[in-house]
């Protein structure tokens, strides 16, 4: 019985005391900028044994810096109430619920902030302990920074191809310009890759690719104004005192099958 009651004390603890290292970094990162992620740090893994070199593309800029068309184009395709809840958009959990009751396809309802979160510090596990830390560092996370950082994070770390990670290395791969200069058309078509980047390839659409942008574009248009397609105007890059990054990153396409692999857990909202 003694032993019982250790186990039962000592195992909550570790596992708090696990949750809780955590914390510092949050807070951290409400100022600075991640150096890397841990989805970069399991993809390097995975990448050394395959025996595959690991040349990640990765550069951050500031939100001020990335298209509001992006921005819009995300919010619209995976949190549309972002701005309104606190971390959790319990509408969406309670649909996704009832849609998975229904179809053997698993759905999630993750929110920006709680893909933030795994994103930066967690695994893409879906053990039942990984998602109770994700739920507390998603409370601590919306407690600590304001929302204009989380987005900022998440458009800076997201994964949007093979070894491509944020709106300013992806922009650059797939269309030649900064994440400042994307057209309405271009932001959607990038925001459809997610939740599946892997097997979602901007440079060779599919049809069902090109389905998802315009049901992107058509929700944008209707919420934000404008037409589909309308590009915005180029936003002049701040001088930080180096030497501005190349227009263009050298590339050949990126071939990808286009079926979205089974089992995937689609993120919050909206768009199938």
């Amino acid at each position: 019985m003694r032993k019982l009651l250790v186990v039962a004390v000592l195992v909550p603890a570790v596992y708090v005391a696990s949750v809780v290292i955590y914390f510092p970094a949050v807070v951290w990162h409400r100022f600075e900028r991640p150096a890397a992620s841990a989805l970069m740090d399991l993809r390097r893994a995975e990448a050394l044994a395959a025996g595959r070199e690991w040349k990640p593309r990765y550069e951050w800029v500031p939100l001020s810096r990335i298209s509001p068309e992006l921005q819009r184009a995300v919010l619209t395709g995976e949190d549309t109430r972002f701005y309104e809840h606190a971390g959790f958009d319990f509408e969406q959990i309670r649909r996704a619920w009832k849609r998975n009751r229904r179809t053997d396809e698993l759905r999630g309802a993750s929110t920006i902030t709680q893909q933030t979160v795994k994103n930066l510090y967690l695994s893409p596990s879906r053990n039942v302990l990984r998602k109770a830390r994700e739920v507390l560092l998603t409370v601590w996370m919306e407690a600590w920074l304001p929302k204009d950082r989380i987005l900022e994070l998440y458009l800076n770390i997201v994964e949007l191809g093979p070894g491509i990670f944020g709106a300013e290395a992806a922009s650059r791969a797939y269309f030649g310009r900064p994440a400042s200069r994307l057209t309405r058309d271009q932001a959607a078509l990038l925001a459809a890759t997610l939740p599946a980047p892997l097997a979602r390839n901007p440079a060779h659409s599919s049809r069902g690719l090109r389905h998802r942008q315009a049901l992107i574009q058509s929700r944008m248009s209707r919420w934000y104004g404008g037409r589909a397609g309308l590009a915005t105007e180029p936003v002049a890059e701040p001088d930080t005192g180096r030497a501005p990054p190349p227009e263009e990153v050298p590339a050949e396409p990126l071939s990808l099958p286009e079926p979205e692999p089974a089992g995937v857990e689609s993120t919050a909202d909206s768009i199938p």
